[in-house]
């Protein structure tokens, strides 16, 4: 994927997929959480974007699982990514399970980075279901839990293959 390529007003660049507008902000935030995801975050009025990959912990469980996020910082778009922090998540909260995302000790990116303000500003707001119109979700046309190529329409808008959707 090369996020230069990447246009909200074109239909498919580059083999992205927009998020946006096509899924409701649970199946957006299914395909972030899915385990393996990676995903453009853009923003149509400044034209500011990143990469992220968010992928699950081996020794996530069920109740109380934990994320790695990760900036793409290089040309390399499979394996040039810069650990950002962690997202948690609390057990069952009135309203659902609750999710925050961290930087941890380890991060290389400082909380005062545009790209980390950016994930955290649009991850609280997937969370929540109000990410406004100017901001654009983008997908690479793999499967955000099993990395597998998309190809039924339905799949392709939320971000998951039909199996993973039903594991998400």
């Amino acid at each position: 994927m090369n996020p230069e390529m990447i246009n909200a007003d074109a239909e498919d660049s580059e083999g992205e997929t927009g998020l946006n507008g096509t899924v409701d902000a649970a199946c957006m935030l299914a395909f972030v959480l899915a385990g393996n995801s990676v995903f453009t975050v853009e923003n149509t009025r400044t034209g500011g974007r990143f990469t992220f990959k968010v992928k699950l912990a081996k020794n996530s469980n069920g109740n109380g699982r934990t994320w790695f996020v990760g900036l793409l910082s290089g040309p390399d778009n499979t394996s040039d990514y810069s650990y950002m922090g962690c997202i948690f998540e609390s057990g069952l909260a009135p309203a659902g399970r609750c999710y925050t995302f961290k930087r941890t000790a380890k991060s290389r990116i400082s909380d005062q980075a545009p790209s980390h303000v950016a994930f955290k500003w649009s991850f609280e707001r997937i969370v929540s279901g109000s990410l406004p119109e100017c901001v654009k979700v983008w997908h690479m046309g793999r499967c955000g839990r099993c990395g597998r190529a998309l190809t039924v329409p339905e799949s392709i808008a939320t971000g998951l293959g039909p199996v993973c959707a039903s594991k998400a």
